[in-house]
């Protein structure tokens, strides 16, 4: 193979490169903005579930007996 044919074949290849390389890098901007969304969402059931008892569990009003009683 000539010096051309070298050249236009490591042209291309580099081109397949570049594209695949921006569409990983894509990839990984909208990965880490779903993990940020996920975070915010873990975040917020957290606090949710603060507020219903912290164990799982919703609070029981003062003076309801539970159901076993």
């Amino acid at each position: 193979m000539d010096f051309e044919g070298r050249l236009i074949e490591l042209e291309t290849k580099n081109s397949y490169q570049e594209a695949e390389l921006l569409d990983m890098s894509k990839a990984l901007v909208d990965q880490d903005d779903r993990i940020a969304r996920l975070e915010a969402t873990v975040r917020a059931l957290r606090e949710r579930l603060k507020e219903l008892g912290g164990e799982g569990r919703p609070a029981l009003p003062e003076n309801e007996r539970p159901p076993h009683y």
